[in-house]
């Protein structure tokens, strides 16, 4: 086994206001409770308590529907200071809420472009209604559609930024990975190959010289009883010699052999596999195909140890259930595993590196995507050879 280097290079770290990426999601729904219980306070001061109390409501509904539906979220937000408008009371609240609400959207995934149009002219225009110009004249209008459209582009540029140094970890990781499984693959050889010569060279040699000492111990005279004790040490010395080449030879080649004991992988394992890990608590929810369907014995081998492999990397770095879906369809097998994204951590990404080889060498292809908070690992692969290519 090769010894990782004693100074890897670091993954690249983000700016200390991007290491905690969850943080702003967290804080900005507590600024904008903050700003709805002030408004709510300050409504007895105002001519038009109604109309506040209605704008109010209908800004609360869209910070809460933007977590589950963006673009409905974002039409409340930016109907909330017009309704307030145009019932007569004055918007600043709900101006402030669409803009911190806005910027949430933007930052959890929607448009900032959309989001900063739609809330900025909605803002502008209650504004300016509100002062009776039409925001054409009114100072205030224009800092209220520029402060929507400035905090929607904050947060589509911190969310880029995100996935911009995620991404670059992410590739960076794989890197080291790729490089470090290169480096054991040329040690492997490499031990290979002296095994080899070992065992064509010197084996050989030391076969030889056994043989010819016990000719000459056959062909010596009578009498000669001490060269005969000296060929027997002889032979006897060259039989332990051979036996520590051998095991010499075995400890060459153990990394590669170690796997040649084991039952070969085979996806009709997969059921076993899925009770085993169940059994140790974790939530897979199983759907596969027909796994009586005869495969290239590689294809098997790889089908099974890749869902082995993505099934314990989403133990490890999800969160909820695991979700595992295995079909043979016509001429290609698909292999899916799919779990909630859980927190940041500071993976290895070999798992990542041995799936995608696994995968290229039975002559398919992996795939790796996150969207909507959860992350998918699908392998396809051909059933029948050169199927894919």
């Amino acid at each position: 086994m090769t010894r990782p280097s004693p100074h890897p290079p670091e993954v690249p770290r983000a700016p200390f206001w991007m290491r905690r990426p969850r943080a702003l999601e967290i804080s900005t729904p507590f600024v904008i409770t903050a700003a709805l219980a002030v408004g709510a306070a300050t409504l007895p001061f105002h001519g038009h308590p109604v109309g506040g109390i209605v704008g109010l409501l209908v800004s609360a509904a869209g910070v809460v529907a933007g977590y589950c539906i963006p673009l409905a979220g974002l039409v409340l937000l930016a109907a909330a200071p017009l309704v307030t408008g145009a019932l007569g009371a004055d918007p600043v609240v709900q101006w402030q809420v669409s803009m911190f609400g806005a910027f949430l959207l933007a930052l959890r995934g929607l448009s900032g472009l959309l989001t900063g149009l739609v809330v900025g002219a909605a803002d502008f225009l209650a504004l300016g209604l509100s002062a009776g110009s039409f925001g054409l004249t009114d100072p205030v209008a224009y800092i209220a559609g520029a402060s929507a459209l400035a905090a929607a582009a904050a947060g589509s540029a911190i969310r880029g930024q995100r996935q911009y140094w995620s991404a670059l970890q992410q590739t960076t990781r794989e890197a080291v990975a790729g490089r470090d499984a290169a480096v054991q693959r040329s040690v492997a050889e490499e031990r290979l190959r002296i095994a080899r010569d070992l065992h064509d060279t010197l084996g050989h040699e030391i076969a030889v010289l056994g043989m010819h000492l016990g000719a000459a111990e056959v062909r010596l005279p009578a009498g000669a009883d001490a060269s005969r004790g000296h060929l027997e040490a002889a032979r006897g010395s060259v039989k332990s010699l051979l036996a520590e080449t051998q095991e010499i030879l075995q400890v060459l080649r153990s990394e590669r052999d170690e796997d040649a004991t084991s039952p070969a992988a085979s996806h009709t394992g997969l059921p076993d596999l899925v009770e085993d890990l169940r059994a140790a608590g974790m939530d897979v929810r199983a759907r596969v195909g027909d796994l009586s369907r005869e495969l290239p014995p590689q294809v098997s081998a790889a089908v099974y140890r890749i869902a082995q492999e993505a099934l314990t990397n989403a133990q490890r770095h999800g969160t909820g259930p695991i979700r595992l879906t295995v079909d043979v369809t016509g001429s290609a097998v698909e292999v899916e595993v799919a779990n909630a994204v859980g927190d940041a951590t500071e993976g290895g990404g070999r798992g990542l590196v041995g799936m995608r080889e696994r995968a290229s060498a039975a002559g398919g292809r992996l795939e790796v995507s996150t969207d909507g908070g959860r992350f998918r690992v699908r392998a396809v692969l051909p059933v029948a050879e050169g199927a894919l290519r």
